[in-house]
């Protein structure tokens, strides 16, 4: 298996062979957030917020029950409702 990595500014992404878990254990948790079990977003990235959906770049991330909790203790943080 492979993980798809989607950059700013490039057409295509990068494959690569690491795991989700060990991308997300190397990425700064201040900037990154796991928030589905496919997905870890860029949080300066994020555009809308709206029922449990992020959205980044027309792209529509939902939010995983499992990790709300998180997301939404990030969002309370920043006084941004959820």
């Amino acid at each position: 298996d492979y993980v798809k990595i989607y950059l700013e500014g490039k057409d295509a992404p990068i494959l690569s062979l690491m795991s989700l878990k060990a991308i997300e254990e190397k990425l700064s948790d201040k900037q990154f957030m796991r928030v589905h079990r496919s997905f870890i977003i860029q949080l300066n990235k994020i555009e809308v917020i709206d029922k449990g959906r992020i959205i980044i770049h027309d792209t529509i991330i939902p939010v995983a029950d499992n990790y709300r909790d998180k997301f939404k203790s990030y969002l309370s943080s920043r006084s941004i409702d959820f």
